[in-house]
């Protein structure tokens, strides 16, 4: 698969996760199914823009906490679509985990590993 089909999948996995977190689990929350997929392609570009980035940077903290700052990482992102979309909303921080939990496995399956 090339690099440029899997990233485009990863984008995909991202605007549908989001609104299977909100409609089909329950997970999250949004006024109108536009807000769900709103936050969705925004998660989608933060996952492939900024991901990188911040994995980059926290690769030291990375190495002592076994991958977990990847993992927070994510659900600063998501945190940070409840932030930036008003119709958009993540209940708790258990939530986030979970939704994060959800879009990497889905992403990690379809996309493969990066």
């Amino acid at each position: 698969m090339s690099r440029t089909t899997r990233y485009g999948f990863i984008f995909l996995c991202c605007v549908l996760a989001i609104p299977t977190c909100v409609y089909g689990f329950g997970i999250l929350y949004a006024q109108e199914p536009y807000f769900a997929v709103a936050a969705g392609t925004l998660l989608g570009c933060a996952h492939l823009v900024l991901r990188p980035l911040l994995r980059f940077v926290t690769r030291p903290i990375g190495c002592l906490t076994f991958g977990l700052s990847t993992f927070a990482i994510d659900v600063g992102l998501i945190y940070g679509c409840d932030y930036l979309l008003d119709g958009f909303a993540v209940p708790a921080l258990m939530d986030a985990v979970i939704a994060a939990a959800l879009v990497n496995a889905v992403c990690w399956i379809v996309g493969g590993r990066r």
